[in-house]
């Protein structure tokens, strides 16, 4: 049964979702320069798909080691501290990427850049949820899961036109997420607050308690949530990656239409997120629409990469919208209802790091697969049987446990 949450349930919790919003926008934002850029920065650096998936997967290191860190340091810290520590990461890391000529030296800064995915995943999540009455949180929850999926939606067309239509370098690029990053850091110490603050009512007031670990980790339908979460992103963060390789290396299309295709993509799950909030609140269930999602991950994975026909990319991002906006959504929404109010960091803690390995993985093993079996049968191997896990996952965890 979920647990009760406590929450201010104030107005200011929009402006405090619009300004996490933009702070956890600045990692995907930093993360989807590679994959929309695969063709140009595998040429740049003279590497291949394999070494490619590795380029990808160590953004994800360290956002999956500092998503339990996250919890301890918040209690610690602060929300505004341990947020503006990673968007500083980020800028680091994305100035030395745009410096280099060395592939180590770029490996590197990809790995600073990442720190922000496993931050805000527990940060963005903790700091919202609070503003919000359990009932009522399911859209702004929602809208809010929408941060990785809007930067798939408006960077890779972006970074795509800036390279191929305008000739700029690549490093532009970096530069430019260096400038983002700085604005956007600036504007969250400026602009966000804690939950309890001193215009809140008196009992909102009231300092929360720290989160248990231990208290929380008890709960068998967060582990489910977890582990789905692992399996979906390790298959959908792996097509993201290498999307934009498979379409102009084997479909033979342009770079533009290739980002195109991924920034639509990113359209759809940025519509599907919010969307499956609304439809949650709505309904007053999160299960059947995360069943019902998962589901379309069987039908989007098998399909990805065996089409022939770019054109027909357009009707495929139906499904990417589907699993790419509704899975992570409706995740984002039932964790906080796993667990006691004070443990909200600790239970996101845990949905951010399986997030985060999961990516790593699958950018891993996607490129290895590409190497050792081709696209069509990669796929079948590597991404189809994830859905089919989370299926499973589902129905032995979740289905019994969550509205």
């Amino acid at each position: 049964m979920a647990v009760k949450t406590k929450s201010t349930d104030s107005s200011y919790g929009w402006v405090v979702l619009a300004v996490t919003f933009l702070a956890g926008f600045t990692a995907p934002a930093n993360m989807a320069k590679v994959t929309a850029l695969a063709p140009v920065v595998m040429q740049t650096f003279g590497f291949g798909p394999d070494t490619l998936g590795w380029v990808i997967a160590l953004f994800y290191v360290l956002g999956f080691v500092m998503a339990f860190p996250t919890a301890g340091l918040i209690n610690k810290l602060g929300i505004r501290n341990v947020v503006l520590i990673a968007i500083g990461c980020a800028a680091v890391g994305s100035a030395m990427g745009a410096l280099t000529e060395n592939v180590t030296v770029f490996m590197v800064s990809r790995f600073l850049e990442g720190a922000g995915m496993g931050v805000m995943g527990v940060a963005g999540a903790s700091a919202i949820a609070p503003w919000f009455a359990p009932e009522k949180r399911g859209f702004p929850l929602g809208i809010w899961a929408m941060w990785v999926a809007l930067a798939m939606c408006i960077c890779p067309v972006l970074y795509g036109f800036m390279v191929d239509t305008l000739g700029m370098p690549w490093q532009a690029v970096w530069w430019g997420t260096v400038g983002f990053d700085v604005v956007v850091g600036i504007l969250f110490f400026v602009v966000y607050r804690e939950p309890a603050d001193p215009q809140a009512s008196e009992e909102e007031a009231q300092p929360h308690g720290k989160a248990q670990f231990g208290r929380a980790y008890k709960n068998k339908a967060l582990w489910g949530l977890a582990l789905i979460f692992l399996f979906d992103e390790a298959a959908f963060m792996a097509i993201n990656g290498f999307l934009t390789t498979y379409l102009t290396e084997q479909l033979a299309t342009s770079l533009v239409f290739a980002t195109a295709i991924a920034s639509a993509f990113g359209v759809a799950g940025a519509i599907g997120a919010p969307l499956s909030g609304w439809l949650s609140d709505l309904l007053k269930t999160r299960k059947w629409i995360l069943l019902v999602s998962l589901v379309v991950g069987v039908v989007y994975t098998a399909v990805v990469f065996t089409c022939q026909d770019p054109n027909l990319y357009w009707g495929i991002m139906i499904l990417a919208g589907i699993v790419g906006g509704f899975v992570p959504s409706v995740i984002w929404q039932a964790t906080p209802d796993t667990v006691e109010p004070d443990d909200v960091p600790a239970a996101n803690s845990l949905v951010a790091f399986t997030q985060n390995f999961g990516m790593f993985l699958g950018a891993i093993f996607m490129g290895n697969a590409i190497t050792a079996f081709g696209w069509s049968t990669g796929s079948y191997v590597s991404l189809v049987p994830c859905y089919i896990v989370c299926l499973v996952i589902f129905f032995v965890t979740v289905r019994k446990s969550l509205r």
